[in-house]
């Protein structure tokens, strides 16, 4: 089962006291899902899902809302889609009454209105159930650890620009982008991610993501702090081999009494400890010289080396 799914199934058990926050829940499932079909007098309302939780999620909302059960028809998966497709479907005088109720018409464009019904998020609790539905309609979310991407399909521009709106009530900013022709809000930062989840009720997910992320970012900065080390341990070996080249150069062109006391003390540390730091290096000769010391005595090596070259 993916993420994804993990926290539609989560979600879809979530519990709408209100008829206000079902009805927000619908709306905003119905505007990014549902469809209106024609037949003769008939008006049809239908939402179609491949997730089992949200086609009985939405059958038990439509009968508490209006004691009314929809039919459900099951498309079985194919070669070229594995997952069965549940179609619900609403009929007239029901469907009539619940467009009605959602701020819609029959008229099939109607649905694309940008405007969301005022009195469908006039509280706080039906803006959440809103954008709840939005994402069970047409929402994805991938797992963390392969990527942090969560994204709600919304067709149209200025419907996606709409429903932004109304998640920033809840300091959710999410960009919106086109594909194919259809638009999408999505969100690519893991907290921004862990915070729709928690607002959308999916904490036992929101808990798993964190998780996976944490551990994740602790793994990254243990890979930084290794890189880190390597690079400054390659700096060293690489310092020293220059180093120890340039006494050797001297001894052999000179004589190691050719360097002053100084020189010829950290000349001989760092023979013996071709592999120590600089700091390493000051602490081991009496007395101790600071970082900067013993760079400026090896620096008078090489000098003097080259000259010698």
């Amino acid at each position: 089962m993916s993420f994804s799914t993990e926290v539609k199934n989560e979600v879809s058990r979530l519990v709408f006291e209100s008829k206000g926050e079902l009805l927000a829940f619908l709306a905003g499932l119905y505007r990014v899902n549902g469809s209106l079909l024609y037949n003769f007098e008939n008006i049809k309302v239908q939402f179609s899902t491949e997730t089992n939780a949200i086609a009985r999620r939405i059958f038990a909302d439509i009968k508490k809302l209006y004691n009314y059960e929809c039919s459900i028809e099951v498309v079985k998966g194919s070669a070229f889609r594995r997952k069965n497709l549940y179609k619900i479907s609403i009929e007239s005088p029901i469907s009539k009454k619940f467009l009605e109720d959602i701020g819609l018409t029959p008229d099939p464009f109607s649905i694309k209105a940008t405007e969301v019904p005022k009195n469908l998020i006039k509280e706080k609790s039906f803006k959440k159930a809103y954008i709840v539905g939005s994402f069970l309609g047409a929402g994805s979310i991938t797992s963390p650890d392969k990527s942090y991407h969560m994204e709600i399909i919304v067709g149209q521009l200025s419907y996606g620009k709409e429903l932004n709106e109304i998640l920033e009530h809840f300091n959710i900013y999410p960009k919106i982008a086109e594909r194919k022709g259809d638009y999408f809000l999505y969100l690519k930062e893991g907290e921004s991610i862990a915070d729709f989840l928690a607002l959308i009720g999916a904490y036992q997910s929101m808990f798993k993501f964190e998780d996976i992320r944490v551990f994740k970012e602790i793994k990254n900065n243990v890979n930084r702090v290794m890189n880190f080390e390597s690079a400054n341990m390659d700096k060293t070996i690489n310092a020293s081999i220059k180093h120890v080249d340039d006494i050797e150069f001297i001894i052999n062109a000179k004589g190691l009494d050719y360097l002053n006391d100084n020189l010829r003390q950290i000349a001989v540390a760092r023979l013996a400890y071709p592999e120590d730091s600089l700091k390493q290096l000051g602490e081991r000769i009496d007395p101790p010289v600071g970082k900067s010391g013993v760079n400026h005595r090896l620096k008078k090596i090489h000098e003097i080396a080259e000259s010698l070259r």
